[in-house]
C-alpha cells in the first residue's frame, strides 16, 4: 500500500470515528476546563471580553482592532482563538488590550476545554459582557454563560458559512453587528425560511467599518503606466487566478499596465501568468502600504463573495479607483462609473473580458481616471468616518 494511499485510508478512517470521540470526551473536557478555569477567575477581570480568531495582518483584523480601540477605556481582554499567521497586529492589539492567544492549542477537541476553561472565567466577572466574530469557540461557548451576560456577535459577511453555524445560538445574542444593508437583509431571509422568531430581527444593527482618509490624494501624472493594485489573501473565494489571467490579456494587447499583488498570493496565480504580476508579499508595516495605495491607480477586486471589504475602503480613502465584482455589499458604495466600477458577477470568462474593457477605457482616458478618483475620495471622506464608528460602537456595548 502506497504512503498516499494509507494516508487517505488513515484520514478517512479518523474522520468517520472522530464524531464519536467527541461526544465521549466533550463532557469530561469541558469539566476539565471548568477546573482549570476555576483558578485564573482573579487574574480575568474585565467588564468586556472580545473573542476574535486572529492578529495577523487582514481586513476583518483590521475592523477588529479598530473596535477594541474606540473601547479601550473600559480595559477589555481579548482571546484571540485560532492560530495566527504572523504576528503583524499583536502589538497594537497590545495598546488596546490584554491580549491572550489560544490558537496553539485549540483543535477541534480541545475547543470543549477552553469551553469550560472560559465559561469559569466569564461567569465570574458578573454582568459583563462577551463580544465575538469570526470563530466557533465563540458560539459553542454561548449555552454555558449565564444568563446576565450580554452576548454580542459580529458577522462581516454572508456565504462564509459563519451564519449557518451560529443560526441555534440566535436567541442567546442580545445584538448582532453586519456592516452592510445587504447583510443585514440576508440575516433576516435566513431567519425567515428558519422559523425564527420575528423579534430576533430587532437584535440586528448595521455598524459600516471605517478607515483613516488622508488630507490630500496624489495625482496622477499624465501618461504614466496604469498602476493595477490587489492586496488580499489568495484564498479560494477571493480569485486571484483571475487577476493573472486579467494581467496576461492586458500586457498581449500592449496596455500601458503595470500589475502589483500585496498578500501571500504567488502560488494563487497560475505559473503561466506569474511573468506579468509584481509580487510584493505580505505587507506588515502600514505605512509602506499607504505608499503603495498612494502610488496606484486602480483597485482590482473579482471575488465571489464579499460582505464590504475593508481594502476598497482603504483604496477609495486614497483615490484609487475600484474595479470589483458586483457581490455582496459592495454596489451600496461603489456607484458604477462614478466613484468606480461594478463587473457582473458572471462566468470567470466574462469577468476577465469586461474587465479588461474597463482598463483598457481608462487607460485611454486620463480625464475619467481623475474625475472617479476624486469621486472615491470624496466618498471615503464623507462615508468612512472612525468618528461615527466609534460611537455607534460604544453606543451598541455599553447603550450611550
Amino acid at each position: 500500500m502506497s504512503k498516499n494511499i494509507l494516508y487517505r485510508y488513515i484520514t478517512d478512517i479518523l474522520t468517520k470515528v472522530f464524531p464519536y470521540v467527541k461526544r465521549v470526551l466533550e463532557k469530561p473536557l469541558i469539566l476539565a476546563g471548568k477546573f482549570t478555569g476555576s483558578f485564573f477567575t482573579l487574574f480575568f477581570r474585565s467588564q468586556l471580553f472580545f473573542l476574535f480568531p486572529f492578529y495577523h495582518i487582514g481586513g476583518a483584523e483590521k475592523v477588529h482592532l479598530k473596535i477594541t480601540g474606540c473601547l479601550k477605556e473600559y480595559s477589555p481582554i481579548v482571546f484571540f482563538a485560532d492560530k495566527s499567521k504572523n504576528s503583524a497586529l499583536k502589538k497594537q492589539f497590545m495598546q488596546n488590550a490584554k491580549i491572550f492567544n489560544l490558537g496553539y492549542l485549540n483543535n477541534p477537541l480541545l475547543i470543549y476545554f477552553w469551553v469550560g476553561v472560559l465559561s469559569t472565567v466569564f461567569n465570574s466577572n458578573r454582568n459583563c459582557i462577551v463580544f465575538g466574530c469570526n470563530n466557533l469557540l465563540f458560539y459553542r461557548l454561548l449555552p454555558y454563560l449565564d444568563p446576565q451576560i450580554r452576548c454580542i456577535d459580529l458577522i462581516h459577511a454572508f456565504g462564509g458559512g459563519i451564519e449557518n453555524f451560529s443560526l441555534p445560538y440566535v436567541n442567546r445574542l442580545e445584538k448582532r453587528v453586519v456592516i452592510n444593508t445587504r447583510t443585514l437583509s440576508d440575516l433576516k431571509n435566513q431567519y425567515l425560511s428558519n422559523d425564527v422568531n420575528e423579534k430576533m430581527n430587532e437584535r440586528i444593527f448595521l455598524i459600516e467599518n471605517c478607515v483613516h482618509v488622508p488630507e490630500k490624494i496624489r495625482r496622477k501624472s499624465k501618461g504614466s503606466t496604469l498602476r493595477i493594485l490587489y492586496v488580499g489573501r489568495g484564498s479560494e473565494e477571493k480569485r486571484v487566478h483571475l487577476i493573472g489571467e486579467i494581467s496576461c490579456l492586458c500586457h498581449q494587447k500592449e496596455m500601458p499596465v503595470e500589475f502589483i499583488l500585496v498578500g501571500d498570493i504567488i502560488n494563487s496565480i497560475p505559473h503561466e501568468y506569474r511573468k506579468y504580476c509584481n509580487f510584493l508579499g505580505e505587507i506588515l508595516d502600514e505605512e509602506k502600504l499607504s505608499e503603495i495605495y498612494n502610488s496606484s491607480d486602480i483597485l482590482l477586486l473579482v471575488s465571489k463573495y464579499e460582505g464590504f471589504p475593508l481594502v476598497i475602503m482603504e483604496a477609495m480613502a486614497y483615490g484609487v479607483v475600484p474595479i470589483s465584482t458586483d457581490v455582496g455589499g459592495i454596489s451600496e458604495h461603489i456607484h458604477n462609473g462614478h466613484n468606480g466600477f461594478l463587473v457582473k458577477n458572471d462566468s470567470e470568462d466574462l469577468i476577465v473580458k469586461n474587465v479588461c474593457n474597463i482598463i483598457s477605457e481608462l487607460v485611454s482616458n486620463e480625464l475619467l481616471v481623475d474625475r472617479i478618483s476624486t469621486e472615491a475620495y470624496e466618498y471615503a471622506k464623507i462615508n468612512f468616518n472612525c468618528e461615527k464608528f466609534c460611537s455607534k460602537y460604544k453606543k451598541l456595548v455599553w447603550g450611550r
